[in-house]
């Protein structure tokens, strides 16, 4: 195969199992991936991809090109991760992950202070609880919260987020103690093992939400009681501390690199700016600034 982007439909339609998934990752409309499709199909002379109820699998032949594919892939991404280790200067793109809750209350403005100090830096904000693969490029830097990250990745690990009890001061003063209910994530079980150790260990959870922000929001709405981050919980005026004597470690913030990129100066001075930024907000993000 000569078109490097028959071996990028392959890959798509490999990984996203149906025409519009993989147009969406290809950035075309469906009808086109399937003309392309039926093309590349014409001249293999038999099929790459089988139509199933789970989408589209790999035939023999389409396995064996996907093979290609993905060494092919990879060497582009080594490319690209090499042309980016060699500029030296302080300008360019930077990617950054970061999860939206963080974005919003512990960075939104420094990031901006960033970038007018060092206007020739282009920043890239992707706002994701997902798992950032910088492997593959899809990040320059990442900040996560875990307990471990991968070990391949290089950085610093800061301080973990520290937890405890919320509720909107209406809710705790105008609801009977009877009458109280928990807001959890939609992944708790049924009755999670931390409401077990709370103040009102027998309410029962009332509404489910994924969202984390969004939490926090329902619990200063007067929806129900949650087991907040204080970074958030705190800056919310509506919200209090059930009781002020009681928080807990969540997990870790990190801040990430992939070796190949740790010498750039431009990643470098951000990979500062970040680490130095949360640290001078420690006390905020471990619940003691109130």
């Amino acid at each position: 195969m000569e078109n490097w982007d028959d071996y990028r439909l392959i890959l798509a339609l490999h990984r996203g199992k149906t025409l519009r998934n993989a147009a969406q990752q290809l950035a075309l409309n469906h009808s086109t991936v399937s003309r392309r499709l039926a093309t590349l199909n014409q001249k293999y002379g038999t099929d790459i991809f089988d139509l199933s109820p789970k989408g589209y699998t790999l035939t023999p032949l389409g396995k064996s090109l996907l093979q290609s594919a993905e060494k092919i892939e990879q060497l582009a991404i080594n490319d690209n991760r090499s042309k980016r280790a060699h500029q030296k200067d302080l300008s360019g793109l930077i990617n950054l992950s970061i999860p939206p809750a963080i974005g919003q209350f512990l960075l939104r403005h420094e990031l901006h202070e960033f970038q007018q100090q060092y206007p020739e830096i282009s920043l890239n904000v992707q706002t994701s609880y997902q798992i950032t693969d910088l492997n593959r490029c899809e990040a320059d830097i990442v900040i996560r919260v875990s307990e471990q990250p991968a070990e391949h990745l290089v950085g610093h690990s800061l301080f973990p987020i520290m937890l405890s009890y919320y509720a909107a001061k209406s809710y705790l003063v105008n609801t009977s103690a009877d009458e109280y209910r928990w807001i959890t994530n939609t992944y708790d079980s049924i009755k999670p093992s931390w409401i077990e150790q709370s103040p009102y260990p027998t309410a029962d959870v009332a509404l489910r939400i994924e969202d984390l922000v969004l939490r926090h929001y329902a619990a200063a709405d007067g929806q129900g009681m949650i087991l907040g981050a204080c970074y958030i919980a705190d800056s919310m005026p509506k919200l209090q501390r059930i009781d002020h004597d009681i928080t807990m470690p969540h997990q870790n913030i990190w801040v990430l690199t992939h070796p190949d990129l740790k010498q750039i100066p431009r990643i470098k001075v951000l990979m500062k700016f970040l680490t130095s930024t949360l640290r001078a907000k420690e006390k905020f993000i471990s619940g003691n600034a109130i």
